[in-house]
């Protein structure tokens, strides 16, 4: 009699734990738009010609895509003016252009964001970081200005999703430079502006210091 053929063992097991590992591997390493606008650039850097602490975004040509870096809620939007506080962390993300035209805003007050979802459409708007206070009866305020470039450095964020040189942006170069700033001392010393502490967004290698 002949013998039973042998039953082919199938890696089905490898198989399913290798898709998990790709798919945890991705998903780390996956930031889906992680910047501030689809295309545009600093204008203006925080803390040049004055002690504003934030800085001005321009879009190359027309309104431009606006987007939240982060996974947050919607705390205020009105026309022309977004605030957000992300989940895990006690700041609020300031858009803003008194220019109504200028700045569609396309969220709602309490709205859920997430983080690469679209806000806005705007040609140009101001984009601040402030800590997130209480008053004596508990409700939220802004405190602290924190450099905002700074702050998406530190996040794993760009401005623009279309990358420019920084001479595209002569006027703003210092704050146009990605993830290696060198922030001048005045912005601290002379306006108050702190810089934000490290934090594990950043995959890729970053610097963030005063000059």
């Amino acid at each position: 009699m002949a013998d039973a053929p042998k039953k082919q063992r199938h890696p089905y097991g490898a198989l399913f734990w290798g898709v998990i590992g790709l798919a945890a591997a991705a998903r780390a390493l996956y930031h889906p738009w992680r910047v501030l606008v689809k295309d545009g650039f600093p204008s203006r850097c925080s803390g040049d010609g004055s002690c504003d602490p934030s800085m001005t975004i321009t879009s190359f040509e027309g309104q431009t895509e606006v987007y939240c870096p982060v996974r947050g809620v919607v705390a205020v939007a009105q026309p022309g003016r977004i605030l957000i506080i992300p989940d895990d962390q006690a700041v609020v993300l300031e858009y803003d252009n008194p220019n109504t035209s200028a700045f569609l805003a396309q969220m709602h007050s309490g709205d859920a964001v997430g983080a690469g979802e679209q806000i806005a459409l705007a040609s140009s708007f101001t984009f601040a970081v402030w800590t997130l206070g209480r008053t004596p009866s508990g409700q939220p305020q802004m405190g602290a200005a924190i450099e905002p470039a700074s702050w998406l450095a530190t996040h794993g964020a760009k401005i623009s999703a279309k990358y420019h040189a920084p001479s595209a942006s002569p006027g703003a170069a210092w704050c146009s430079t990605g993830r290696k700033l060198v922030v001048p001392q005045r912005i601290a010393s002379q306006c108050g502006t702190i810089l934000p502490p490290p934090s594990g967004y950043a995959l890729l290698p970053m610097s963030v210091t005063m000059a």
